[in-house]
């Protein structure tokens, strides 16, 4: 099984430790373990359908670069905003 392990600065005082792995053939799952202010924050998951190896370790090494992640992760840390 192929994967991926990193920690990752987010934003302000958010950190994450990442993984992707592979758990099926071009569908990756995107593990994060939040951390806030060197406190857990939360554990969010995705999964990357359709993705290739790189592709899916693109997103994990470069994660605040996608839009629709980063707002699922304000969501779930501060609930929706108007």
């Amino acid at each position: 099984m192929l994967s991926l392990d990193l920690i990752q600065h987010i934003e302000g005082k958010l950190r994450a430790a990442i993984n992707v792995r592979m758990t099926q053939e071009d569908t990756w799952l995107l593990t994060l373990n939040l951390v806030y202010d060197g406190h857990p924050a939360g554990k969010l998951s995705f999964n990357l359908n359709g993705y290739s190896e790189e592709e899916a370790y693109e997103v994990a090494r470069n994660l605040n670069q996608y839009p629709y992640l980063m707002r699922e992760i304000d969501e779930y840390l501060w609930g929706e905003s108007d």
